[in-house]
């Protein structure tokens, strides 16, 4: 019982110190953010069902939508950091590879995780500026 009671904390508090984490980019006025949270999509009536598969699918998808996260910084500290928070985010979420390219300095890293059905749960695309451009994070995560 104590290892399950010490497992459980330690999975909440990394919960807890990774939302916090992302959280300090949301009130940083050298960041522009963007949130939406599940409410948003779950207060767009969709009262017509999709009349067509793909009409359906996407359907289901927005509501299967948890949270969309997106900040941008050209301040080179923060890059840093955020690159930072976002490796740390990568590992302790297992998050693999899914592509990766690079383009006049910025490299971009598409990261996801998927459920056990293959679906996917999780997706963190992450953009590293260099010089005077902008490093990009966006974290999406689905129910």
């Amino acid at each position: 019982m104590k290892n399950f009671f010490y497992t459980m904390v330690l999975l909440f508090s990394t919960t807890i110190i990774f939302s916090q984490s992302f959280s300090k980019f949301e009130n940083n006025k050298d960041v522009s953010s963007l949130v939406i949270n599940k409410d948003l999509f779950s207060d767009i009536e969709i009262s017509k069902k999709g009349s067509n598969k793909e009409e359906e699918k996407i359907v289901n998808f927005l509501k299967k939508i948890e949270f969309v996260k997106i900040f941008s910084t050209s301040n080179e500290s923060l890059r840093s950091e955020m690159k930072s928070v976002a490796r740390k985010y990568k590992k302790n979420k297992s998050l693999e590879q899914l592509m990766k390219f690079s383009d006049n300095g910025e490299e971009a890293s598409f990261l996801m995780k998927t459920n056990k059905k293959e679906e996917l749960e999780e997706l963190m695309i992450f953009v590293e500026g260099s010089g005077e451009n902008e490093s990009v994070l966006i974290l999406f995560s689905l129910s």
